[in-house]
């Protein structure tokens, strides 16, 4: 008789074990799903750009910690999938793509990572001089943003820097309109 309740006692230990566990796995499911919606463990495109005639396109990406975030952009054609380009301790803040028949030029302002500028051939699957590319990714960014002359003259004549957030907690057009575009 001793032994049977010993028995039954150890039977309800581990049943309460065994919910204990199922709650735990449950609530790891739960905080798992809700995490990656959010970007933090999963990488989350803000911002993608796709080939006019073909089957490429580029997303900037960004996962966040409970400390920062980091950025990168990313390259997709067909099945294949190439990073080119990362940085941590980011704030999106600007992005722009421009393609010029295979090559996608990339301008990114990452805040306190700084800017990013890449330009990468799908054609032959490797990063280019950004520089050959830079007139059609400024022309880019001027005719999709309507950038107008006083708002270059402001900044120096420098689209890029028009599309550069100061961070001195004042508004500013660039960063605004990109948030309202992509909002993440």
């Amino acid at each position: 008789m001793v032994d049977g309740r010993i028995g039954w006692s150890t039977s309800l230990q581990q049943i309460t074990s065994l919910r204990r566990l199922a709650l735990r796995g449950a609530f790891a499911v739960v905080m798992l799903a809700t995490l990656s919606g959010c970007g933090i463990v999963t990488w989350r495109g803000v911002y993608c750009s796709n080939q006019a005639h073909g089957n490429a396109r580029t997303c900037v990406e960004e996962k966040c910690g409970l400390g920062d975030c980091s950025l990168r952009i990313v390259v997709e054609q067909g099945l294949r999938s190439e990073q080119i380009a990362y940085r941590r301790g980011c704030v999106l803040n600007f992005a722009e793509a421009s393609w010029t028949g295979s090559v996608v030029a990339i301008f990114v302002d990452g805040g306190y990572c700084q800017q990013i500028e890449v330009a990468y051939d799908v054609a032959l699957h490797r990063t280019v001089t950004v520089s050959t590319f830079e007139p059609a990714l400024r022309s880019a960014i001027v005719e999709d943003y309507r950038v107008d002359p006083s708002e270059l003259r402001a900044a120096g004549g420098d689209v890029f820097q028009w599309a550069t957030y100061p961070g001195d907690g004042n508004p500013h057009r660039s960063k605004d309109e990109f948030v309202r575009r992509y909002p993440h």
